[in-house]
């Protein structure tokens, strides 16, 4: 099995956060299942305003369209929690497409009544309430807290840098107090909080599991793969993720200039 696993960190700018989470995937896939972290050119950089996110989102797009062209995965992974082209994939894919904050989420909903996000900065706060409230999970939602990174490329340094390492690790733990006294039972962290709790080994704080969402992205794209192959369904072509018409993929490649699409 092979998985496309698309991060939104700058290839250049955050590869000590991509090298980790390479290694929490590469340590949570099964034996035969080859996992190939991506990140982007220059993505990851003010993200937490919508108008930087929506040039990350194109990238996005554009690498799950060559994944369609070139064909040879098994699923495509968003594992950026901010859910960049996530539709627009699903539309076009004929592959699982999985979701770095839907798994990480209904996972949640499995293990505790109510889930706490933790989130890399004040600005975001707004953001992932509209995330998770947009599941329709507003009821099983308890808290949206943040750790105090308002450049999200800070978080390269965590992994080499045991001093700025242990800031972040405290304020992980300080946001999660805040969210189990609003009522979380389980605590999910966005972003590279989440590889670096991980790659430290912290599972759980204050008797409350603390997800570790990039390898749960592995878990479940390899059983929603093996469910493709022993179903031949993958997903709903109703109404949200109708796929549009050959003839109009051609058209639109045209007229735009798409040649992961030109073939329809």
């Amino acid at each position: 099995m092979r998985i496309y696993y698309q991060l939104l960190s700058s290839e250049s700018g955050m590869k000590h956060s991509i090298a980790a989470t390479q290694a929490l995937a590469t340590r949570a896939a099964a034996p035969g299942t080859t996992v190939e972290v991506h990140g982007t050119r220059n993505g990851a950089l003010g993200d937490n305003y919508r108008l930087f996110w929506h040039y990350d989102t194109r990238e996005v797009i554009e690498h799950g369209l060559q994944v369609r062209q070139s064909g040879g995965y098994d699923a495509f992974v968003i594992a950026n929690s901010l859910e960049p082209g996530l539709v627009e994939l699903r539309e076009l894919l004929d592959i699982p497409v999985i979701s770095f904050m839907e798994a990480s989420c209904f996972t949640a909903c499995t293990m505790g009544e109510k889930f706490g996000l933790v989130v890399p900065n004040e600005k975001f706060i707004p953001r992932y309430r509209e995330i998770a409230v947009g599941y329709g999970l507003r009821d099983r939602l308890a808290a949206v807290e943040s750790v105090k990174f308002d450049n999200i490329r800070d978080f390269n340094s965590v992994f080499t840098d045991a001093a700025v390492g242990d800031i972040l690790r405290d304020q992980v733990f300080e946001a999660s107090a805040r969210a189990i006294a609003q009522g979380a039972e389980v605590i999910i962290a966005p972003g590279p909080s989440a590889a670096f709790m991980a790659s430290r080994g912290i599972h759980e704080f204050d008797g409350v599991p603390i997800l570790d969402s990039y390898s749960l992205l592995v878990k479940i794209a390899e059983a929603m793969a093996a469910m493709h192959k022993l179903t031949g369904v993958h997903i709903s072509r109703k109404r949200l993720y109708q796929s549009p018409p050959a003839e109009l993929i051609k058209n639109a490649a045209a007229i735009h200039g798409i040649d992961a699409l030109k073939n329809g």
